[in-house]
């Protein structure tokens, strides 16, 4: 059953143990590996479009189909309990920005999330208080209060800008050759907040030659070569930073301590390592979620995947002898 539906379907997120798919019409759905359970979420086309009309050389079309990106959930699905969980969708809009919207358990539809900023990089949930954090460009967190099945309450945080996001990111990693990839993450708290919040930053250089030199893609063509060089993307390196409850600043971090991340397509986690064999303390777990190239090239896609020691800046890899090209792309599953 599930080697089947991993053919014919598309994941798009990993929550609270349960995968999220899209089935061969891009309808979105939960499934749950270990008790094979399947739960519908409401179909793609109620998401909350505005329709926009383009004139492309005197013909006028509309541009309304939107693609699901990313998907979390808030809480962890039931079936003793009807109202337990909430999932939030990140999805293209018709003008190229990644929008939110969420539906509850049972619902039909997805419900609009009318936020302010112009796009959203990731959403993390604290499951205790059904509250959900969006993170968009500044950085720029809102905060909405998912309780109320009706009117999500909101609220923004504005910390002020890192200064590695400013002149230094640009200087260590100009766009020409990198891209980066923000993710916002919770720490632990038990039941009620405060929490500690984190922005994650990750480099990733579009051409990696395999002695780890990040070059232009015109510097993989060469005259010797009826082919080009190979050389696919590849995370870099990592920023990390906390926001101070009370100055409001995100201030850099350089060790997580004995805590870990855990990072990629699945909704972003902090996990404690002091007692747990299974993650590295102070160390980042990634898996590739680069979807805008993972099927550029038959050689390489979904391959992107490591470990990052925040305190020495070493990458080293999940497995021996990772293939190049992994189909489908990896996710965590993480109860």
């Amino acid at each position: 059953m599930a080697s089947l539906m991993i053919q014919e379907t598309q994941c798009v997120g990993s929550s609270h143990g349960w995968l999220i798919f899209l089935d061969e019409i891009s309808n979105p759905f939960l499934f749950n590996p270990f008790s094979k359970t399947k739960i519908g979420l409401p179909e793609k086309h109620t998401l909350p479009i505005i329709p926009q009309v383009q004139i492309v050389r005197g013909l006028i079309s509309n541009n309304s189909n939107p693609t699901i990106e990313k998907v979390v959930l808030c809480g962890n699905p039931s079936p003793l309990d009807k109202n337990n969980y909430a999932a939030i969708a990140m999805y293209s809009s018709c003008t190229g920005h990644t929008k939110i919207a969420f539906c509850m358990q049972g619902d039909a539809t997805w419900r609009n999330l009318d936020g302010e900023l112009e796009t959203y990089y990731d959403v993390v949930c604290h499951d205790g208080t059904k509250t959900m954090y969006a993170l968009g460009p500044g950085p720029t967190v809102e905060v909405w209060d998912l309780s109320e099945r009706t009117a999500p309450k909101k609220k923004v945080l504005e910390g002020s800008c890192p200064g590695k996001l400013g002149q230094v990111s640009h200087v260590e990693y100009p766009s020409d050759l990198y891209t980066s990839r923000w993710y916002l993450a919770l720490a632990p708290s038990g039941g009620q907040p405060p929490h500690e919040m984190f922005l994650v930053v990750r480099y990733v250089g579009e051409f990696v030659r395999y002695d780890g030199e990040v070059v232009y893609e015109g510097d993989t063509l060469t005259d010797y070569m009826s082919e080009p060089l190979v050389c696919p993307y590849k995370t870099v390196a990592f920023d990390v930073f906390k926001l101070e409850s009370g100055s409001k600043e995100w201030i850099d971090v350089e060790c997580l301590g004995d805590f870990a991340m855990v990072l990629g397509g699945n909704h972003s986690m902090v996990v404690p390592t002091k007692e747990s064999t299974k993650f590295e303390r102070s160390s980042i777990y990634f898996t590739d979620d680069y979807w805008d190239r993972m099927e550029e090239d038959y050689c390489y896609g979904g391959h992107d995947n490591g470990v990052y020691n925040m305190e020495d800046g070493k990458i080293e890899p999940l497995v021996e002898n990772q293939p190049d090209k992994i189909v489908p792309p990896p996710f965590w599953i993480v109860n």
